[in-house]
């Protein structure tokens, strides 16, 4: 169900009009998902016709082509000597 939610938020931002509105309404929330730079990369990406009906193609097989900002985990990895 998930992924057919992720799909159709991938069509409704490549239609004209109605994706401007999406993709603009979402920009807060990508520009905090991904970083300042990248957030604003792909806002721009997904506000230029061509380009994000190609991206949003490729995104449907592959997943995200920019990927969220890392997340410092507030557990450590390392192991505790024996």
């Amino acid at each position: 169900m998930e992924r057919i939610g992720v799909i159709l938020w991938r069509v409704l931002k490549v239609s004209p009009i109605v994706g401007y509105v999406f993709v603009v309404a979402a920009a807060p929330a990508v520009l905090r998902r991904k970083g300042y730079f990248l957030g604003s990369l792909a806002v721009v990406l997904d506000l230029l016709p061509v380009i994000c009906l190609i991206k949003a193609g490729v995104e449907v097989f592959t997943g995200d082509l920019i990927p969220d900002k890392f997340e410092a985990s507030a557990q450590s990895r390392l192991e505790l000597a024996a």
